[in-house]
């Protein structure tokens, strides 16, 4: 009885954990766009149908999507992972976004958008984190000529409990040269404070 009560509450986890395999494809992926746009304020465009896996842990991966920023396409994520709170399945109109990771992801930034990054601070990252793995910055002028280009290693965005703020943590390279960057917004003096290590 032991046994044949264990088998069934696995297979009854693992039959929950598989019910976004038949959402409709159409409906999950205007909920996640829907979503992303409350969570961070990130217009995306998925290129490629959506795939779902529950390992490690419930998520929906896109390869292939665009993030536009005032009608202006300013990245392609070759890989999107967005992770969702598995608290129902049972409706994709329940879907709530956790984390949200890209990899091999290129960001084109001029002095009208520059500030995407920093933008993205003023966001809610109390249940979920966003991650940026593997990815390139090119800073273009107007004409759209690639002024220099930054290397993402790792960007992190969190929310930090004990000093209540979100904080944004950058590993990068430019012009060969590694550096990491810190930075949170300070409310008592409205202003971004940065700390930079070359």
């Amino acid at each position: 009885k032991i046994i044949l009560t264990f088998v069934a509450l696995v297979v009854l986890s693992v039959s929950y954990l598989l019910l976004p395999i038949f959402y409709n494809q159409y409906d999950i992926s205007n909920k996640l766009k829907t979503e992303l746009q409350t969570k961070f304020d990130i217009n995306f465009k998925f290129t490629k149908n959506i795939k779902y896996n529950f390992f490690p842990k419930p998520h929906f991966l896109i390869n292939e999507s665009t993030i536009f920023k005032d009608q202006n396409e300013i990245s392609k994520i070759n890989k999107l992972k967005i992770f969702v709170s598995s608290d129902n399945f049972f409706s994709f109109k329940n879907i709530e976004v956790r984390d949200l990771i890209f990899e091999n992801a290129n960001f084109n930034l001029n002095k009208k958008n520059y500030n995407f990054f920093i933008q993205l601070l003023d966001k809610s990252f109390e249940d979920g984190n966003l991650i940026i793995k593997d990815s390139n910055i090119f800073f273009r002028n107007l004409e759209n000529e690639v002024l220099f280009i930054s290397k993402i290693f790792n960007i992190k965005y969190y929310y930090e409990h004990k000093e209540l703020k979100n904080i944004l943590y950058s590993e990068n390279e430019i012009f060969n040269i590694p550096f990491s960057t810190e930075s949170f917004f300070n409310e008592d003096e409205k202003k971004i404070f940065s700390q930079i290590n070359l």
